[in-house]
């Protein structure tokens, strides 16, 4: 029945219609559309972490925490937690 259904379609649309869609269509295409970030996946705030990143690229090395905290503030004008800075670290190596 799903056979015929399909021949009748196939016979009767135009051929530009008559392409299937790869069901992962959709996915792969959102997956192309967003932008790369710093970390393998994207979390809940994805925006925020990697602009703090792109803060703390910039900030001097061998600074503290506290300075880092200081630094991210000027930049972005909001602080950040030394939880994150501590993973900024541990991505970059530099622990």
């Amino acid at each position: 029945m799903i056979t015929r259904f399909r021949a009748i379609i196939r016979k009767s649309v135009p051929a530009w219609l008559n392409v299937e869609v790869n069901r992962y269509f959709i996915q792969n295409l959102r997956e192309a559309l967003t932008p790369p970030t710093h970390s393998k996946s994207f979390g809940p705030h994805w925006r925020r972490i990697s602009q703090v990143y792109s803060a703390l690229d910039q900030a001097e090395a061998g600074a503290t925490y506290s300075s880092l905290i200081q630094h991210v503030r000027q930049v972005t004008g909001t602080g950040c937690s030394r939880r994150l800075i501590a993973k900024w670290k541990r991505e970059r190596g530099l622990r």
